[in-house]
């Protein structure tokens, strides 16, 4: 396999599962705000088993880059990190969306 189509390779990973993170994030928090808050859990368990593949396939990245193999810096790639990092950011925060829900609940 050529080092370009690796590259491709690893940054699809990363898009993909980094959307497939932020659906289930966004799935999690609709399911805090109706109270369905083992729902919600079970939803940010799923997402976080996206983000770590989508980490990996980071990780894979840096190590190369690391070797001095990662010269050309596209902009798939450049997209595929955005993208990690928004969902990360994006799950961060419903994160703490559902633990107010939780407390708004518990409160009423």
């Amino acid at each position: 396999m050529q080092y370009n189509e690796r590259l491709e390779e690893i940054s699809m990973v990363i898009i993909a599962n980094s959307g497939a993170e932020r659906s289930a994030a966004f799935e999690a928090l609709r399911e805090a705000k109706n109270g369905n808050f083992e729902e919600a859990e079970e939803l940010l368990q799923k997402a976080n088993e996206y983000f770590q593949l989508a980490h990996q396939a980071h990780s894979e990245l840096l190590q190369l880059d690391a070797k001095g193999e990662v010269n050309d810096i596209g902009v798939l790639l450049t997209h595929a990190q955005d993208h990690m990092m928004s969902s990360m950011l994006a799950e961060e925060l419903i994160k703490e969306i559902i633990f107010l829900h939780k407390k708004i609940r518990k409160e009423e």
